[in-house]
């Protein structure tokens, strides 16, 4: 079901400090990755692409994201279910832990 859903934090997500970043940027952000998992620093939007299920944790920032049935309102500390969505954006500045899935 095509959902971005609010959830607790259930699952372990790897530390910030665990992630190794990358040089260069993508799409304006740094980005680090610790197996399934990528961490995020964006200053303003990234786009992300999911049939399976991704789970997102928002370490720093707010914002929204936007996904072809609207817009849905995050803030630090929260935690997502982003599930078979498609295409999706996190919008605003901020920092993200992604698990791919």
């Amino acid at each position: 079901m095509m959902k971005i859903t609010k959830t607790e934090e259930t699952i372990s997500f790897p530390p910030r400090d665990s992630f190794e970043m990358r040089e260069n940027t993508v799409q304006g952000a740094r980005i680090g990755v610790n197996g399934n998992a990528v961490l995020i620093a964006s200053p303003r939007r990234y786009k992300l692409f999911t049939e399976g299920c991704d789970r997102v944790k928002v370490l720093d920032g707010k914002g929204f994201f936007k996904w072809k049935r609207g817009e849905t309102p995050f803030a630090a500390g929260d935690c997502f279910e982003v599930d078979a969505v498609g295409e999706y954006e996190l919008n605003g500045s901020g920092v993200f832990i992604v698990l791919k899935g």
